[in-house]
């Protein structure tokens, strides 16, 4: 007879991602820098922060709903994302990092999740979520003219940014949102 296998479980380690390295984050900036300055800025940019959308809040209301943008049903991941999102205040902003942190997740999926935001842009303000590095990032699923619109959304809710697409150094530890339920 074979003896039975112990395995054990996973353990996480202390070390940092050489992601996060200064090297790493200068080079993420620097690729920041020339999406934005490529960005094509459209002919009319969409800044309204005030539109509600009806959000589905029982589990038969989700159960059933219908994204219209994609025709398909909400995932429960995506829901997660979605409850998570709304508690960023206006003025306020917050990361992907940061929610997927807070969701034990990855930042693509939780930035997947908002490119499929149906409920933009309230109660579910994606655009109020940015690259770890403070960048404007994507917006709707777009990076090359929608940041134009997030841009406009959050400067109408207060934030300022620098030329290259990065929140302003005065409003960057002043205006970050992380204390999630």
């Amino acid at each position: 007879m074979k003896a039975a296998t112990q395995t054990s479980p996973a353990v996480a380690t202390s070390t940092r991602s050489t992601h996060f390295s200064p090297i790493a984050r200068k080079a993420r900036s620097a690729a920041h820098i020339r999406l934005f300055a490529s960005a094509v800025k459209p002919d009319t940019i969409d800044d309204d922060i005030d539109t509600f959308i009806s959000y589905p809040e029982t589990p038969a209301e989700r159960k059933s709903y219908l994204s219209s943008k994609t025709g398909k049903p909400v995932t429960e991941f995506q829901y997660k994302v979605y409850d998570l999102c709304r508690q960023v205040p206006r003025g306020q902003f917050t990361t992907y990092k940061a929610m997927a942190d807070h969701m034990g997740s990855g930042s693509r999926a939780v930035g997947n999740a908002l490119a499929k935001n149906p409920f933009c842009p309230l109660p579910i303000p994606c655009h109020r979520v940015l690259t770890s590095d403070y960048y404007i990032g994507g917006f709707s699923g777009d990076k090359k003219s929608k940041i134009f619109w997030k841009k406009a959304k959050l400067e109408k809710e207060g934030l300022e940014f620098d030329g290259s697409g990065f929140v302003a150094d005065e409003m960057q530890a002043t205006r970050f949102f992380n204390s999630f339920a």
